[in-house]
């Protein structure tokens, strides 16, 4: 299997996701409280997408076995500072640099499962089992997955240019993340019509649009601006050191095997042709 036809393999799988991510979001703004919270249904699928995507990579060799051991052990580390710090200041959260730093250095694929499983198993450990939690789970899966598309465009780049692309995407990723979970609350969050912020059914998108812009900047802005500096803080002083190590294990346990010609064949005829045959 080429190595491009097995990015084009891991690139669907994952377009094919978030295109069903996507609609899980909007969902909420077409149907409001109408629309089922299925927690357990919802956190499952996202789970299995998760594993879905490591499969393909483990199939297609961007992944190998090994380096499926160090996302269980990145998974867990997350998980535990988060029940360690749960809330964080204000919306800060140490848990993302990791979910930055594994997508950066092992790939998109990684980055989304690191993403996803981390909040999963978080959630269990500090009872965070709620209707938020698949939406976390996604948002958390999209942050690595684009950080992972992101070193896969820089190569990966630990210079100082490389690491400033990514403190600007964990900038981003910080609002990103926190503006995604406001999208789906805010047409459960408010009842219809009980203020201009407030989501209404039937509602033109240039209405949406306004009335959520005017909601986020005014309820959410400052407390998910604490996220994105985090983000920058802890990948501008670790971020190289982490993101180093994580890509020698990449390179060291990601095997691409290749086919060579036999040399027994070439040795035999040689040494044939140097003896010569008998009279």
């Amino acid at each position: 299997m080429s190595r491009a036809f097995g990015t084009a393999v891991e690139d669907a799988v994952l377009v094919g996701i978030t295109a069903a991510g996507v609609m899980l979001f909007i969902a909420p703004l077409l149907l409001g409280s109408r629309f089922p919270q299925a927690v357990l249904l919802f956190s499952a699928l996202v789970a299995v997408s998760a594993l879905v995507v490591l499969a393909v990579a483990v199939q297609t060799h961007r992944l190998s076995t090994r380096l499926l051991a160090i996302l269980a052990a990145l998974v867990a580390v997350d998980a535990v500072m988060r029940l360690v710090i749960v809330i964080g200041l204000l919306g800060f959260s140490p848990i993302f640099f990791l979910i930055i730093a594994g997508g950066f250095a092992m790939g998109p694929s990684f980055g989304f499962a690191s993403g996803a499983l981390t909040l999963l198993l978080s959630a269990v450990l500090t009872a965070g089992l709620g209707p938020w939690l698949p939406y976390q789970m996604l948002a958390a899966g999209w942050v690595g997955m684009g950080a992972g598309y992101l070193g896969r465009l820089s190569g990966r780049s630990t210079s100082r240019l490389g690491i400033g692309l990514l403190c600007c995407y964990g900038a981003v990723a910080g609002l990103a993340y926190g503006l995604l979970l406001d999208l789906w609350e805010w047409p459960l969050l408010l009842a219809p019509a009980s203020s201009q912020l407030s989501w209404v059914p039937g509602l033109a998108v240039g209405e949406i649009v306004r009335r959520f812009g005017t909601f986020y900047l005014s309820t959410s802005l400052v407390y998910d601006s604490f996220r994105a500096a985090g983000n920058v803080i802890l990948i501008a002083l670790l971020g190289r050191a982490v993101i180093t190590a994580l890509d020698r294990f990449r390179r060291r346990f990601l095997v691409n095997w290749t086919s060579r010609q036999p040399v027994r064949e070439q040795t035999t005829g040689k040494i044939s042709r140097d003896v010569g045959t008998p009279a």
